[in-house]
């Protein structure tokens, strides 16, 4: 993937989270809700990372599922064994940007860190925000693993239990840096 076609992908589904993100702004005033201003990154970084892990859509005549499509990946921190053969390699820096197991591995927990972060000023337990990260992240790769939940005939992205644990563990830590910075500003 050529980078001209990586600001492509990230620019749409920085789009998507936009609209997404104005469609629920707009509920909220009509609904008066108070709390919005604080939701709005919440709700942004949401939709983007839920348009990250979908988009882009394939074009269904397209789809090969003719071996069952993108096969589940279940190997637990295989990113780990990717960055260990980049460091033993001595692999420059580009390299490393453009290993696709590591850069994931890192965008994941970056991304859902700042969901965390961005769920400080709504939520007040850790447990709340496990509920949410397990929710979220387990939507999302039951959704891959499901093709969309049957709108397309296979899995066209991959189910990989490294996005669970990476995803969670992104949101909660997140949040409780977060919340230890604005507790450090009290």
């Amino acid at each position: 993937m050529s980078f001209h076609q990586i600001l492509n992908f990230a620019g749409l589904a920085a789009l998507y989270a936009l609209a997404a993100s104005l469609f629920v702004h707009t509920g909220f005033r009509v609904l008066r809700g108070r709390w919005m201003a604080a939701a709005g990154p919440a709700v942004f970084l949401t939709a983007f990372f839920l348009a990250l892990t979908h988009h882009p859509f394939p074009d269904p005549t397209r789809l090969d599922c003719s071996d069952g499509g993108e096969p589940p990946l279940f190997v637990p921190f295989h990113f780990a064994r990717a960055a260990i053969g980049l460091w033993q390699n001595e692999a420059s820096a580009g390299t490393w940007l453009l290993d696709l197991s590591v850069a994931s591995a890192v965008m994941n927990l970056v991304l859902c860190a700042a969901i965390g972060a961005a769920l400080v000023p709504l939520v007040r337990r850790t447990r709340t925000v496990l509920l949410f990260a397990i929710g979220l992240t387990g939507l999302v790769e039951i959704s891959q693993l499901t093709g969309i939940f049957g709108l397309y005939d296979c899995p066209y992205r991959q189910f990989d239990v490294d996005d669970l644990i990476l995803n969670v563990a992104g949101i909660v830590l997140g949040f409780g840096g977060g919340r230890r910075l604005v507790h450090a500003r009290l």
